[in-house]
């Protein structure tokens, strides 16, 4: 899920930047600080919305630096348990698929991909009875299963659920069942 946070710090801005507006040094900073990073261990900051408000500069000694406290609004991303997704797979490896849910990748493990058995080949992941083909460039809907925001955000994803997996392969199944039932 995405929302706009307001945070509120006290901003570092250089000597080297004091020519410019303050307003633009410091959106400098706040993008170089905080964009891409995981905030109170829940969320990814993505971008810089706007700065609210700028008070005025305090100095403190043996810094020649002047700090402002700075109210700014980021647009981050927080992922939830159990909410659904929508994504690209950008990795195939033995351990499972890498799927980019925009703001970051998670990783829906071999036997999360697919309510099969699935064989790993080099490119793609397949599965045994359905032969369902996975591979690098595939859409696909998976679920939220485990979040982890120690040091890294890490995502851990699944496919079985029905409904979910490759976009278009469901379908096929269906349609391979009906024509099963209807013979």
């Amino acid at each position: 899920m995405y929302g706009v946070i307001t945070l509120r710090d006290r901003i570092r801005l250089e000597p080297s930047k004091f020519e410019e507006e303050p307003q633009t040094a410091i959106a400098e900073s706040i993008k170089r600080d905080y964009i891409g990073r995981i905030i109170e261990e829940k969320m990814v900051a993505i971008g810089l919305i706007g700065i609210d408000s700028i008070e005025e500069g305090i100095i403190i000694p043996n810094d020649a630096a002047i700090y402002y406290d700075t109210t700014f609004r980021i647009l981050a991303y927080m992922p939830l348990l159990h909410e659904t997704v929508k994504g690209q797979i950008s990795n195939i490896s033995e351990i499972g698929a890498m799927i980019n849910i925009g703001a970051i990748d998670g990783l829906a493990h071999i036997s999360q991909t697919m309510d099969d058995f699935v064989d790993f080949s080099k490119t793609s992941l397949i599965g045994r009875k359905t032969r369902v083909v996975l591979k690098t460039g595939d859409t696909v809907i998976a679920s939220v299963i485990a979040i982890s925001a120690k040091g890294i955000m890490k995502v851990g994803l699944t496919m079985r659920p029905p409904g979910l997996g490759k976009l278009g392969a469901k379908r096929k199944e269906e349609k391979t069942k009906v024509k099963k039932d209807g013979a």
